[in-house]
């Protein structure tokens, strides 16, 4: 993985921003992208970046937020309640290092795990407390201690993030990767056409969107107000399970997404892509999926769409792990995506 690829990856990963809380990803891609073509964003927050070209009008679109958390109220003990935003496991929350978002700065904290040792005074002890009865530990003692510190209901609640570089470095696992890899994928094929490594042959619009991990909430807003041709969603997808996912695995290149719960792309638009793909000597992976992904709010308003992903094992977890090889060609398919135009 080249230095400045690494850099741009591990810079959006650590930025915070949960669904509705993306403000500050948004002000970090208007950084990496400024310059590049004309910038704006919506009133819902969705950020576009207009390229311009001549041809198909081809949106591709990454997704800014992350699954998190929310306080919802601070106890007399000054333990905070929280609710989740996003497909949470109740299993992965227990002992999880966090950080508050106040504004008086951020706070660290953890999510208490009951011990062993009193776990058999409880019914269900052999199952996970539900998300609803555990609490984040700030170590505050009482309400007013917890804000003093600068704790508000409504303040956003991160996990801690830990990057590390699994097989001799040749895969990336972090909390974010879906779909920070696809936004700062976006960002480095919104410079290669600033500067002419790639030349498209349609006019190129490319969007990060908000609010994806509850409802592809920011698609629907942008597919109200733009009619592209074509619809591509970068994002990642879950693989390694054979009865959904077939013989998608890491490391045989990007996939498209055919078809998945919310979302079945045209089979014309599959094989074309393909076809691409394999002019240019490409390893491409074909597959289905669960869940949906921004694409599915542009078909619903009649614009062919398409999922270009990389595969992911352990999706929505702190560990969601990507091969650095696949995520490579990702960006190099985008580019062959555009130059060679859709029909």
């Amino acid at each position: 993985m080249e230095d400045a690829s690494r850099e741009i990856l591990e810079k959006l990963l650590l930025v915070p921003g949960i669904p509705g809380y993306e403000d500050l990803v948004r002000e970090e891609i208007k950084k990496l992208v400024g310059g590049a073509g004309r910038l704006w964003e919506d009133r819902v927050g969705n950020l576009v970046l207009e390229l311009g070209g001549e041809g198909p009008r081809i949106l591709v679109a990454a997704h800014m937020d992350e699954l998190g958390l929310v306080v919802t109220g601070i106890d007399s003990n000054g333990l905070l309640s929280f609710r989740k935003l996003g497909g949470i496991d109740d299993s992965i929350l227990p002992g999880t290092h966090v950080i508050v978002h106040t504004s008086k700065g951020p706070i660290e904290g953890v999510i208490g795990v009951e011990p062993p040792h009193l776990r058999m005074v409880r019914e269900n002890a052999d199952k996970p407390k539900p998300w609803h009865q555990l609490r984040i530990d700030i170590g505050a003692e009482s309400r007013e201690e917890a804000e003093e510190m600068g704790v508000r209901v409504l303040d956003q609640v991160t996990f801690k993030k830990l990057i590390s570089y699994p097989g001799r470095g040749k895969m990336i696992s972090a909390r974010g990767l879906d779909d920070r890899a696809g936004c700062a994928t976006l960002v480095e094929l919104a410079r290669d056409i600033a500067e002419g490594k790639v030349r498209p042959r349609a006019e190129v619009i490319l969007a990060w969107t908000v609010q994806e991990e509850v409802g592809l909430r920011g698609a629907r807003a942008l597919a109200a107000r733009l009619q592209p041709d074509y619809f591509i969603a970068v994002d990642t997808m879950t693989c390694c399970h054979p009865a959904i996912t077939g013989s998608l695995a890491p490391g045989k290149g990007p996939v498209l997404r055919a078809i998945d719960n919310a979302h079945i792309a045209p089979p014309r638009l599959v094989r074309k892509i393909e076809g691409i793909a394999r002019e240019k000597g490409m390893p491409v992976q074909l597959a289905t999926a669960g869940g949906g992904t921004d694409a599915a709010a542009f078909q619903l308003v009649g614009v062919p769409s398409i999922g270009i992903s990389v595969p992911m094992k352990y999706t929505h977890s702190l560990v969601e792990t990507v091969h650095l090889g696949d995520y490579a060609l990702w960006r190099r398919l985008l580019a062959a995506i555009l130059e060679a135009g859709l029909p």
